[in-house]
């Protein structure tokens, strides 16, 4: 007979966050999957319409219940937090088993399944008498007199990236010229609103073939006061990390790489 497993997990307990929308504490939310965008709808305690959106979903579910589904942490000054995350989470861990048992370093074309672990929470958004939880890197909030559905989010929604900022500079390198484009809000503002997900602080574009989509990015994701800067490839993949906002000089060398391998790639398709 197998014997029961009598090491203790550590305990689930749910931590408040603080967010720019507060739920009508009657109405239920409206839960879209899949098609243009993934989102939850819900009414406002002013009246309004709100939509959550999110981060690199991995995943979404809905649950009857009128209680909250995890204890909050004890020590935690006592308020009213309708939109918590869960620490030890189970769920995120199951998952993240998944994909490293499945997929390992083929995770998001190349990406790093252990980012999981760092960068993903467990979302718990809690109304009159059900909850949604969701597992994904960060979430945004937007808001409207009527309800946003599958319409288009503002120029200035982070997860859009900075496509529509003119370049604020060119340089070039191995032949390739390359727009930068920048945000135009301050650090201090950058940095309240990675506290939900992360915000793009810099782009690099090479011009090819009459282009100019993104291929390098710097963004900011703050969690519990630690802020970190990512440098990004074409794919979202992490390849450096760094405490502070970097110059554009500190990262030229990486994209100068890669631009010259760039160039040796055209060179033999025959486009040089």
């Amino acid at each position: 007979m197998a014997q029961p497993d009598t090491m203790s997990k550590p305990r689930q307990v749910a931590h408040g966050l603080e967010v720019p929308l507060t739920a009508d504490s009657v109405d239920s939310p409206i839960v879209q999957y899949g098609g243009a965008m993934t989102a939850i709808h819900f009414t406002t305690n002013d009246g309004r319409w709100g939509r959550i959106t999110f981060e690199g979903l991995d995943s979404i579910k809905v649950s009857r219940g009128e209680y909250e589904p995890f204890p909050f942490e004890p020590r935690e000054k006592p308020s009213f937090h309708w939109v918590t995350t869960v620490s030890n989470s189970m769920w995120l861990n199951e998952r993240y088993e998944y994909e490293k048992i499945h997929y390992g370093s083929a995770y998001n074309f190349g990406g790093n399944v252990d980012e999981m672990l760092t960068d993903y929470s467990h979302y718990v958004f809690s109304f009159h008498d059900q909850f949604v939880e969701a597992l994904a890197a960060g979430i945004w909030f937007e808001s409207d007199d009527a309800m946003l559905g599958d319409r288009e989010p503002t120029p200035d929604y982070p997860l859009r990236g900075l496509n529509h900022i003119q370049p604020a500079e060119r340089f070039e390198e191995a032949g390739i010229t390359c727009q930068v484009r920048r945000n135009p809000l301050s650090d201090d503002e950058l940095k309240i609103r990675a506290r939900l997900c992360s915000q793009p602080i810099l782009e690099v574009a090479a011009e090819l073939d009459g282009r100019a989509g993104t291929d390098w990015s710097l963004t900011l994701r703050n969690r519990d006061g630690n802020c970190k800067v990512y440098l990004r490839n074409y794919f979202g993949n992490r390849i450096a990390t760094f405490d502070d906002i970097p110059k554009l000089d500190v990262i030229r060398p990486t994209i100068n790489k890669w631009l010259h391998e760039v160039r040796e790639r055209r060179r033999k398709m025959g486009k040089e």
